[in-house]
């Protein structure tokens, strides 16, 4: 079994977009009731990928607070 500072070495070796995941998966297992699937967590880093390039290419389309809420409320009612 490997000790708490060889997986702290072996964690800072990772690249940082990677230690990043690492800390938010650990945080969220830091709950008893919280369960963890590899290929979930996979597939949210990739829409999470996709979605920060479509925002940093000039591809997404930001849309005001309010103008959000109005299509919300012309949809399904206030």
């Amino acid at each position: 079994m490997k000790v708490l500072s060889d997986i702290a070495k072996e964690a800072l070796d990772l690249p940082p977009a990677q230690r990043r995941v690492l800390a938010r998966v650990l945080l969220d297992l830091s709950e008893d009731d919280q369960d963890f699937s590899p290929d979930v967590e996979a597939a949210w880093e990739e829409e999470i990928c996709r979605r920060m390039k479509s925002v940093t290419t000039g591809a997404a389309r930001a849309r005001s607070f309010d103008a959000v809420f109005a299509d919300r409320d012309r949809r399904f009612g206030p």
